[in-house]
C-alpha cells in the first residue's frame, strides 16, 4: 500500500484548486445517501420494512464499488493529492475505504433485525451510519492534521448520538454521555498534539511536514514537535482503545445498543488505525526512533490488559472491549 508523503507542488493559494469528482465519489455517495435519507425519511410516510436498512447498504455498496473503481486508477497513474492537499488518494485510502463501507453494510443489515418493529426504526441511525463512515474515511485519507481532525470528529458526533440512540434504555444514554464527555478530553489533547507538530514544523499539512524536516529531526525544535507526537497518540489511542487508554470502552459498548457496538469495534477502530499510520508512518518518519517504542508498548499493554480482564467478564459486549 501506499502512503502519501510527498508535497503537493501545486499549492498555491492564489490558484483556485482542481477537484477530481470521481476520485471524491465514495465521500460524496455516502453524505448524499444520508442526506437523501434524512430529507426522504422526514417528507414521506414510514417506509416498508428494511427499506431504510436497504437504502443504507446500497449507498454503502456503492461507495465500496466506486473505491475499488479508483484504486485500479491509482495503480495506473500513481497516488497524488485532492482539493490542494487536504486528502491523499492513494491506495491505502482505498483499501480504509472499502473495509468502512464494509462495515456499514453489514450493521445495517444487522440493525434492520434489531430495531424492526420497534419506536426507534426510521431513517435516523442509517444516516448516522452514513455520516461517520464518511468522516473515518477523511481521517484514514486525511493529508492535513485539520483535515484529519475535522474527519475525527465528524465520525466521533455521529457515534455519540449513535451510543445513545437507544432512547428507551438509561444505559444507553449513560453510554453516550460517557463516550461524549471522555471524547471531547481525547479530542482536546489531538487538537493541542497538531498546534505543537504546527509550532515544530512549521505546517500542518503531512507532505509539508516531511518536507520541512528533510528526513532528520531539527534539533532546534525535536522537544515541541516530541510533545505533540505524545499528545496525538493520546488523542488517536483513545480511538483506537488502545491500553491504558480503553477504560471507556467497556461502558460505552455494554450500554449502546448492540450494532453500534459492531460498528464502534469495527470502521471505527479502522479508521482511527488509519489516521494513525498516516500521521505517524506518512507525516513523522524522522521521529520513528522516538514514537516507535511508545507504539510498542502500547501494543503489548493491550494486548496484556485486554486478555487478563477480558476473562472475568460476564458481559459479552465488555469482553469485546
Amino acid at each position: 500500500m501506499s502512503l502519501l508523503a510527498q508535497a503537493d507542488p501545486f499549492l498555491d493559494p492564489n490558484v483556485e484548486p482542481e477537484v477530481l469528482w470521481f476520485a471524491l465519489s465514495p465521500l460524496i455517495a455516502l453524505v448524499g445517501g444520508a442526506l437523501f435519507l434524512m430529507v426522504a425519511g422526514a417528507l414521506t410516510p414510514k417506509w416498508p420494512k428494511g427499506l431504510y436498512a436497504f437504502g443504507s447498504a446500497l449507498v454503502a455498496g456503492t461507495a465500496g464499488v466506486l473505491a475499488i473503481v479508483n484504486w485500479d486508477d491509482i495503480s495506473d497513474r500513481g497516488p497524488q493529492t485532492l482539493v490542494a492537499g487536504a486528502l491523499a488518494f492513494d491506495t491505502f485510502a482505498m483499501w480504509s475505504t472499502i473495509v468502512i463501507t464494509s462495515a456499514v453494510l453489514l450493521v445495517s443489515l444487522l440493525t434492520d433485525q434489531f430495531i424492526r418493529d420497534t419506536p426507534n426504526d426510521g431513517p435516523e441511525i442509517y444516516a448516522l451510519y452514513l455520516v461517520a463512515a464518511a468522516g473515518g474515511i477523511v481521517m484514514a485519507s486525511a493529508n492535513d492534521l485539520i483535515v484529519l481532525f475535522l474527519g475525527l470528529e465528524t465520525l466521533s458526533l455521529a457515534l455519540y448520538v449513535l451510543a445513545a440512540s437507544n432512547r428507551r434504555s438509561d444505559e444507553s444514554a449513560e453510554s453516550g454521555l460517557k463516550y461524549f464527555v471522555l471524547g471531547g478530553f481525547a479530542s482536546a489533547f489531538f487538537l493541542y498534539g497538531i498546534a505543537l507538530v504546527y509550532g515544530g514544523t512549521g505546517s500542518t499539512n503531512i507532505g509539508e511536514m516531511v518536507a520541512s524536516i528533510g528526513g532528520t529531526a531539527p534539533g532546534d525544535n525535536d522537544a515541541i514537535v516530541l510533545a505533540g507526537i505524545a499528545l496525538l497518540i493520546v488523542g488517536l489511542g483513545f480511538k483506537v482503545a488502545a491500553a491504558p487508554f480503553h477504560v471507556w470502552t467497556p461502558d460505552v459498548y455494554q450500554g449502546a445498543p448492540s450494532p453500534v457496538t459492531a460498528f464502534m469495534a469495527s470502521a471505527g477502530k479502522a479508521a482511527a488505525f488509519g489516521a494513525l499510520i498516516r500521521v505517524l508512518v506518512s507525516g513523522l518518519p524522522a521521529f520513528r526512533d522516538d514514537w516507535q517504542p511508545i507504539i510498542i508498548v502500547l501494543a503489548v499493554l493491550s494486548l496484556t490488559v485486554g486478555s487478563v480482564l477480558a476473562v472475568v467478564q460476564t458481559d459479552v459486549k465488555r469482553m469485546l472491549a
